[in-house]
């Protein structure tokens, strides 16, 4: 991407501080490239979103799939759902008005290059260098190859959320192919009860241009209130206006493996893990205050014991699995389990579970 700033020679290390717009463009532009959410194919973002639903009008022909800027999208291959439907994605409001010393409300990643894309010309510039925008706006002007190789929706193309409506001029910045998106749980009423009606509409970049994402990363914060009630009967479980019966209502549906669904995901900030000697735990998952990892759900650890998010698991899975020719653990083989690095402790030789 660029190059560290820990790379200058001993020569190259100034002997006088100067302020930074008395410094040299070069090394400015480098200061803020360096200050940018690093990304690669092995360092993604996490999103904590609010869902908006998308409201259709087919009397008016006002539809997603007849939007002269939808691309992507072709009714032939595509393969529907009774329970089709879209929805956008709202970021959190930038904290810069926030009283100060207040506890940031939200560590979502995309907060990240915020200061950068609302500061100056310069720090947008290299924000844009960085990410390479320029790059993507000419490859999206390209002729489409006979491979078809060359099309932005079927790549990691950067894209936004829509921003907070006390920040209509911020474009906050996602991966929608890598990322994951954390879901506001505060009105669970209002959330589809299928994973078929959360259809994802991502725009290239800030443009009006978009495309429809059947297959994306959804999470939820796990809370430990899952455990205090009995995991009920499936059909109770999912009366419950709760996360836990939102996540039975999504997890239903994967029975039919032929029609694209999103990922699901649990993300637990307070579990303690152990690593496996054989595995590397890439990719890395990053917010505003650390880094997450993917594990086992074996591999949760609580006083030598598994951690309460896979006990909660593997109650939910009896009660889900019971009636799917009895798999195993089928439940938690779909959900993933999200942690955060900084938790892992040693492996105890001497555990028997």
């Amino acid at each position: 991407m660029t190059e560290p700033l820990d790379d200058l020679s001993v020569a190259e290390i100034p002997t006088t501080f100067h302020s930074f717009p008395k410094l040299p463009t070069e090394v400015r532009l480098r200061i803020w490239k360096h200050a940018c959410f690093p990304r690669s194919q092995t360092d993604h973002g996490i999103h904590y979103v609010t869902v908006n639903i998308v409201h259709e009008d087919f009397e008016e022909e006002d539809t997603v799939t007849l939007d002269d800027n939808l691309e992507g999208y072709d009714e032939e291959f595509t393969v529907e759902s009774d329970d089709d439907g879209y929805v956008t994605l709202t970021a959190p409001k930038l904290p810069f008005d926030d009283p100060a010393g207040l506890s940031r409300p939200n560590a979502s990643a995309c907060l990240w290059d915020a200061g950068l894309s609302t500061a100056c010309h310069e720090s947008r510039l290299a924000f844009a260098e960085y990410h390479n925008l320029k790059g993507w706006r000419e490859l999206r002007k390209q002729p489409i190859n006979t491979t078809e190789t060359n099309l932005w929706y079927h790549q990691a193309y950067p894209s936004t959320l829509v921003p907070h409506k006390k920040d209509k001029n911020w474009c906050p910045m996602t991966v929608p192919l890598f990322d994951i998106f954390c879901i506001d749980m505060s009105s669970i009423k209002k959330l589809p009860k299928s994973l078929y009606s959360m259809k994802l509409l991502t725009p290239f970049l800030n443009t009006r241009t978009f495309t429809i994402r059947e297959s994306w990363n959804i999470a939820i914060k796990y809370d430990t209130s899952w455990n205090n009630k009995r995991v009920p009967q499936e059909y109770r479980l999912k009366r419950e206006k709760t996360p836990r019966g939102l996540l039975a209502n999504w997890l239903d549906r994967f029975k039919d493996e032929i029609i694209p669904e999103p990922s699901v995901w649990i993300i637990d900030d307070s579990v303690e893990w152990v690593a496996r000697r054989e595995k590397t735990y890439t990719p890395v998952y990053r917010d505003c205050d650390g880094e997450y990892v993917q594990i086992d759900w074996e591999d949760t650890r609580l006083d030598g014991a598994k951690g309460n998010v896979t006990r909660f698991f593997e109650r939910l899975s009896d009660v889900l699995d019971e009636d799917v020719d009895y798999v195993p653990f089928r439940t938690k083989k779909i959900v993933k389990l999200l942690v955060r690095k900084d938790n892992e402790i040693p492996w105890d030789p001497n555990e028997e579970f």
